[in-house]
């Protein structure tokens, strides 16, 4: 992509950027109005007027007036003084910082409601692309830069144009050469900076670029601690998040010396200022025939001016961080899901549960080939039917199908004569109880993880339901019982306490039709074999598709299919696929140990 790509593309996205601040902020209105109003009223008073008053009052008592009249001379303006203070600059200045920190609040509030809702209804495909640690940042990044962006204006960019604004209508009357000569060199302030701005907002995305990347592999290694110490890679990740350290400081360090230059030419601006009121110091009263007044006034403001444009560095900064730190979230909002519900979508009914795969053709986005091509598979309404072959085979990508988890290509899914694809998500995930192959729990109690499928559930039913997974035994263990926090993804439990608490939820869940991945892997012999009962009851009376390594895990199912290269090789029960002494015979006779769990 060119520059002038770059370019037009991040202007696209600072649009939208724009568009979702607005989309969020556009119904609390009244409180952006209150505050983008009465900062004009506080600059005037704080700025401009208060600092007059002060100048009259002195030019008065420079003036020599008599003793007599300096009390009823000054008192009206003294007066005046603390009443625009009282009024205008504390009650206004108060309601004006109110009205602003709750605008903002309440659009944060909205933009953060926004960023979750978008990422949750995301697919699967889109997860797995992504770091979690990477999209929390990006969350937080987008939600601080919409704070940082109404600061901008309201405090920084509406406050420097009032001030100069009401500044320039009380000098030009009394110093116009002074006053034009002023805004000359704001003019050639803004220049600079304006001519500065592109490159230092492309070096600004790139350090959050780089930010983002050095958050993300931080998340990935500290995830995965444990396997980096396991494998003693210690060093390995500690080179590895070094590059990624030092792509975000040279990023830092470009965009440094880019603001430095800037700065530089800044400070001949400024040098200029000070030339222009240091002479009119010298030739104000005898050459322009100022009054002392307005050379206390072309002080105030010049140094008032010079303050606030110095402060033009930040304002053009925080510019570029605005739209750098939101870059990456506005593309995620802007990302259209790969799975959406159709228009007017039903909730799905199951009354039996039967479930055909009809003509199904599959490939992910970034495959060469299809996984499913015409593929067709019919379960019976409360068949237990098991998935085997070898990895690669389809046999989880044909469960995540069934789950919406990604769309099929053509072909379409159907329980109980309904197409998946014209359902509610939801309705079809609510009749599914699922068991993935990597069991993750949230960082809250085992109750709470097991209750997530039946939020309602009584005390009395999570014990229950944990019973049947074999799981409650361990728990009692535990110093909290079932109030136990099991830590962040479960990291507190065993591989096989995790797949435990798992199917306990998938019991707690009692839906009609029962999909379980590798759901005993992480089980030793003895777990899985008192585990078995509880899911051979479990599955009675449901549709159930088992996928399992383990072939004595499937060996007393109704039928048991063969995959191989997306394909069904065969399939049939365990014995009469043992007697074709096929494809899963040969898998049998190479699982030592294997025995046949039999039916109730």
């Amino acid at each position: 992509m060119t520059k002038s790509q770059n370019s037009k593309q991040r202007s696209s996205v600072a649009k939208r950027t724009l568009y979702y601040y607005w989309q969020c902020s556009k119904k609390y209105k009244w409180y952006a109005i209150g505050t983008i109003f009465s900062t004009p009223i506080v600059v005037l008073i704080r700025t401009t007027l208060i600092p007059l008053i002060f100048a009259n009052m002195i030019d008065a008592i420079s003036a020599g007036i008599p003793n007599d009249q300096v009390v009823p001379t000054l008192l009206p303006q003294g007066i005046l003084l603390i009443g625009l203070y009282l009024g205008g600059s504390a009650i206004l200045g108060w309601l004006r910082v109110y009205w602003c920190w709750k605008y903002e609040l309440k659009v944060i509030y909205d933009l953060g409601t926004l960023c979750f809702n978008t990422i949750s209804a995301q697919s699967m495909q889109f997860h797995s692309d992504r770091f979690s640690g990477s999209l929390v940042s990006q969350t937080n990044k987008f939600i601080g830069s919409f704070e940082r962006f109404f600061d901008l204006i309201i405090f920084d960019i509406l406050y420097l144009i009032s001030m100069i604004a009401f500044i320039m209508v009380i000098l030009i009357p009394r110093a116009p050469i002074f006053a034009l000569g002023l805004l000359a060199f704001i003019a050639l302030y803004v220049l600079c900076s304006a001519l500065s701005f592109g490159k230092i907002s492309h070096l600004s995305k790139e350090r959050a670029e780089a930010e983002t990347r050095q958050t993300g592999q931080l998340a990935d290694s500290v995830s995965n601690i444990l396997s980096v110490k396991s494998y003693g890679r210690e060093s390995h990740e500690r080179r590895r998040y070094a590059n990624f350290n030092r792509a975000s400081y040279n990023a830092g360090m470009a965009q440094m010396n880019a603001t430095m230059k800037r700065d530089l030419m800044f400070n001949f601006v400024n040098i200029g200022i000070i030339a222009i009121i240091v002479v009119f110091m010298m030739a104000g009263v005898t050459v322009f025939g100022l009054s002392i007044a307005t050379l206390i006034l072309i002080v105030n403001y010049s140094m008032s001016i010079m303050g606030e444009l110095w402060n033009i560095n930040g304002i053009f900064k925080n510019i570029n961080r605005v739209f750098g730190d939101a870059y990456e979230m506005t593309k995620i909002l802007d990302t259209e899901d790969a799975v959406v519900d159709i228009e007017n979508a039903k909730n799905l009914k199951i009354e039996k549960g039967k479930i055909n795969f009809k003509d199904i053709t599959f490939q992910h986005q970034d495959a060469k080939t299809p996984i499913f091509e015409h593929f067709s598979l019919d379960v019976k309404a409360g068949e237990r039917i098991g998935l085997v072959g070898i990895s690669g085979s389809g046999k989880t990508t044909l469960t995540k199908l069934l789950l919406r988890f990604a769309d099929v290509q053509d072909g379409e899914i159907l329980i109980d004569g309904q197409n998946i694809h014209e359902v509610q998500q939801v309705s079809l995930r609510e009749s599914i109880a699922y068991v993935p192959q990597e069991t993750t729990l949230f960082h809250r109690s085992i109750a709470e993880n097991i209750a997530y499928a039946k939020p309602d559930a009584t005390r009395e039913e999570i014990v229950r339901a944990a019973k049947l997974a074999n799981a409650d035994e361990f728990i009692k263990d535990l110093p909290e019982g079932y109030d136990t926090l099991v830590g962040e993804r479960g990291i507190k439990l065993s591989g096989g306490q995790r797949q435990r608490v798992a199917i306990a939820r998938a019991i707690l869940k009692d839906a009609p039709v029962l999909v379980l991945d590798e759901a005993t892997s992480a089980l030793d012999s003895e777990s899985e074999a008192l585990i078995q009962d509880a899911l051979i009851r479990l599955m009675k009376g449901r549709t159930s598709i088992v996928v399992a390594h383990r072939l004595s895990t499937i060996a007393s199912l109704d039928r048991i299919v063969v995959l191989e290269d997306g394909k069904i090789k065969e399939q049939g029960t365990h014995q009469e696929l043992l007697d074709q002494h096929g494809a899963y015979h040969h898998l049998w006779s190479r699982q030592s140990g294997a025995f046949l769990e039999k039916d109730d």
